[in-house]
């Protein structure tokens, strides 16, 4: 009978192991007018498909199909549920660092860590400019 029941439990477990990542799951379109980067890779200016992967890794895809890139970011609870998608971006100068991508009905936005070169390009600056791009 134990066995039978713990059968139960674990398959009940797996069963809802998808609804979870689906609930945090996201994708949009973008075009940005500008390169940028993300994680310390330059990606250039263009449509990108941005989409949450598997938990907290970010692809982002160009149109073209000339560029992709998986990053690593980390999941930022919000108060309230994200009415569209954007991507949000600090500007030093001419250069453009991803900040957090959100996604249209989830509850958390997913935060780019600042790299080395972006905090190199920082010191050089006040404050950054933030800059939103919206998505489709």
């Amino acid at each position: 009978m134990k066995p039978a029941i713990y059968k139960v439990m674990v398959l009940a477990a797996l069963l809802a192991i998808p609804a979870a990542l689906y609930a945090q799951s996201g994708s949009a379109r973008f075009n940005v007018p500008f390169a940028f980067i993300v994680n310390g890779e330059t990606l250039p200016a263009g449509g990108y498909l941005v989409e949450v992967q598997f938990l907290n890794v970010i692809g982002f895809r160009r149109d073209d199909g000339k560029a992709s890139l998986f990053a690593v970011a980390s999941s930022q609870e919000q108060r309230r549920v994200t009415l569209s998608s954007k991507l949000v971006f600090r500007q030093y100068g001419d250069q453009y660092f991803l900040a957090e991508a959100q996604f249209l009905g989830t509850d958390s936005a997913r935060a780019f860590r600042q790299g080395k070169r972006e905090i190199q390009v920082a010191s050089a600056y006040e404050h950054p400019a933030i800059i939103e791009t919206a998505g489709k």
